[in-house]
């Protein structure tokens, strides 16, 4: 059995390897927690004058071709709030790029890479370390590096059921680094559980084609539908909003979400809200050939196999959305705790380490003065 004062070790030195690493995705994390809400504030460009009417969903792509002809348009995402600019996602040479259209006129409001956006641009740090697919592997070791963290900090800090309000005490009147260390013990204590459940379902998201793979072994664990449609030279693309009315008189005339276009351009998938599922984020998806505005497949939340529905529910526990507004609150605060548990903790092993080695030179000068003073004696 491991002793307490090795899981303490353990805990330490992982910390150490980690903590700076941690710190950036506490930060980020608490950021996006409410980045909906945030977005119109940080870019008050993105909230235009609410009118009567609407301009239709084809015309606003066509508003976008227009300003980015050579862009590879990945998706375009409407807002819950009606005054907000529809945001369009693409790539143009390489780099990633978001166009803000105002709703009612067509215009564009915002337009630029990442560093335009920051709250993209933080989004981006948190998922991928800015680093594309190596940053996201990154960050699936950083996570399971948490993982082992919390549960040995947990195992050395546990009191016991009988003693556990022992495990909550702060020790106010001692020095400096009692305060900060019983503070640390209190508060990763408390939190501990929850930034178990953020660790978890972190990892789990970065690597969650191969956690399919393997869960479709034991349940069956359906994929998201992929369709593919060759290319037709000189063929022309139909309109978008009947698919998205085909859309809602088929699965339900639920909120109009986003679209997501693959296959180069030539499907494109219509996203609503869906209404089989208590998910906050839940959707339908209905995907269409954009030459002849065929049905070619759908995935609806609230329907799919078990597996299928743990995976999709990952990102809904790991952002908060699962219970509203207070959960949203509780994982910002517990990615807030998390910089202040590692900003704390290199702060105590700083402490530690620069005690040790003040008592080291004292030792050091202790035993070269008694050799003096030998020395003096013969």
């Amino acid at each position: 059995m491991i002793k307490k004062p090795t899981y303490l070790k353990l805990h330490r030195w992982l910390g150490l390897t980690v903590g700076l690493f941690l710190m950036i995705q506490g930060l980020t994390g608490a950021v996006m927690a409410f980045r909906d809400a945030l977005e119109p504030v940080v870019m008050p460009a993105l909230v235009v004058p609410a009118r009567a009417e609407r301009l239709p969903v084809q015309a606003l792509l066509d508003a976008f071709h227009r300003a980015h002809p050579d862009a590879d348009l990945q998706r375009a995402e409407w807002p819950d709030a009606a005054n907000q600019a529809v945001i369009f996602k693409s790539t143009i040479r390489k780099a990633r790029w978001l166009t803000a259209i105002d709703p009612f006129d067509g215009r564009v409001v915002h337009d630029g890479t990442m560093t335009a956006w920051p709250l993209e641009f933080i989004f981006n740090i948190h998922e991928q370390l800015l680093s594309g697919p190596i940053g996201e592997t990154l960050i699936g070791f950083e996570g399971l590096s948490l993982f082992v963290l919390i549960v040995f900090g947990l195992s050395f800090w546990w009191p016991g059921r009988k003693r556990l309000k022992q495990g909550f005490r702060l020790k106010l009147d001692g020095s400096n680094d009692l305060r900060w260390r019983t503070l640390h013990r209190a508060v990763g204590g408390g939190i501990g559980l929850v930034l178990l459940v953020s660790a978890t379902t972190g990892v789990l998201m970065v690597w969650k084609e191969q956690v399919r793979g393997g869960m479709n072994l034991v349940v069956k664990t359906e994929s998201r539908p992929s369709p593919k449609v060759a290319k037709i030279d000189g063929g022309k693309m139909v309109a978008i909003d009947p698919l998205i009315a085909h859309a809602r008189a088929s699965y339900g005339d639920t909120a109009f979400r986003q679209l997501r276009f693959s296959s180069g351009g030539r499907v494109v998938a219509v996203f609503l809200d869906s209404n089989r599922t208590i998910r906050a984020d839940g959707t339908t998806q209905v995907y269409y050939n954009r030459y002849d505005g065929r049905e070619l497949a759908h995935y609806v939340a609230g329907t799919q196999s078990g597996g299928a529905e743990f995976l999709d529910w990952l990102y809904t526990v790991h952002t908060g959305l699962w219970g509203g507004t207070l959960t949203q609150a509780i994982m910002m605060f517990a990615a807030l705790s998390l910089v202040g548990m590692a900003a704390s903790g290199l702060w105590l092993w700083y402490s530690r380490t620069r005690r040790e080695r003040a008592r080291k030179a004292a030792r050091a000068n202790e035993q070269r003065e008694k050799v003096a003073m030998k020395a003096v004696g013969r």
